[in-house]
């Protein structure tokens, strides 16, 4: 799993549906008015996470984090305002993130921060996860190409398995951790919510990282005792009691059985059935 980046689009909102209080007796209700309740300021974020790689020695190579990019552009306001003069650079949220503005969140921030971050010890046959979402069409034309093989990289798209967004990491608890950060904060613009999301990221520990990892590899051990099913609860494996103790795995040891009853599994599920051909031909060599 070294060689992996799991990337996938989150909305972020600049204001949650609810917030919890802790108030003194005396102490007033916050308040905070909004111009409308349907219509709220939200981007679409896509963060891209790796699991941190150490060296031979445990020197931390890399901690897996590379960034985390809007959906936005930059537009010049035509009208003056009390918050904006005329002809200022105003940043508006892509409401519609089509196969365009994904090709272009590529190539423009996904690929170079893989180029510019990328240990050079590491192998450079990378793999990109994500899901197989309408508009994750990947590029064929040869900018794009060029691209993933620039600087002696071989960068692969990889789509994770159907119906299975347990299996991206950044579902598993990146998402979770960040929101719960920016939502501490009270930003009242679109580029104040872009610049919490952005430090909400990289207050990130490498820990927590390090410990969804390990998740990931718990749940893919429960996908193949559901035989690819995921009607199952995630394994809690109290890894902050385990790493005091000095016994926190680098990675999960999976059952050599559990790999055998899975692959009998897939070669029986997917082998067609030929007894309708085999009645037909007989019926047809008795009647000759």
């Amino acid at each position: 799993m070294q060689e992996v980046i799991h990337i996938d689009e989150k909305w972020f909102y600049l204001n949650p549906e609810t917030r919890k209080f802790y108030l003194l007796p005396k102490e007033e209700d916050p308040y905070r008015c909004q111009q409308s309740k349907r219509f709220k300021i939200k981007a679409i974020f896509m963060a891209m996470i790796g699991k941190p790689i150490y060296a031979r020695d445990g020197t931390l190579l890399h901690d897996g984090k590379y960034s985390i990019f809007p959906f936005v552009i930059k537009q010049m306001v035509k009208k003056k305002s009390k918050n904006k003069e005329a002809d200022t650079l105003e940043t508006k949220a892509v409401q519609n993130v089509n196969k365009d503005e994904i090709r272009k969140m590529l190539m423009e921030h996904i690929i170079p921060a893989i180029h510019q971050q990328w240990p050079e010890t590491v192998l450079k046959n990378v793999k990109i996860q994500w899901d197989n979402a309408r508009p994750h069409q990947i590029p064929k034309d040869e900018e794009f190409l060029t691209a993933c093989h620039g600087n002696g990289f071989n960068i692969q798209m990889v789509y994770q398995p159907a119906q299975s967004p347990d299996l991206n990491v950044l579902d598993l608890g990146l998402f979770k951790v960040i929101q719960s950060l920016q939502y501490q904060s009270f930003p009242t613009t679109l580029d104040d919510l872009i610049k919490e999301v952005t430090n909400a990221y990289n207050a990130f520990e490498v820990k927590a990282n390090k410990y969804i990892w390990l998740t990931l590899q718990s749940v893919m051990i429960k996908v193949l005792e559901k035989q690819g099913g995921n009607n199952f609860s995630p394994l809690h494996m109290k890894k902050k009691r385990l790493e005091k103790l000095g016994v926190l795995p680098k990675h999960l040891h999976v059952p050599r059985q559990l790999i055998h009853d899975a692959v009998n599994y897939l070669d029986t599920m997917f082998i067609p059935t030929t007894n309708g051909a085999e009645e037909d031909l007989h019926m047809e060599v008795d009647a000759d």
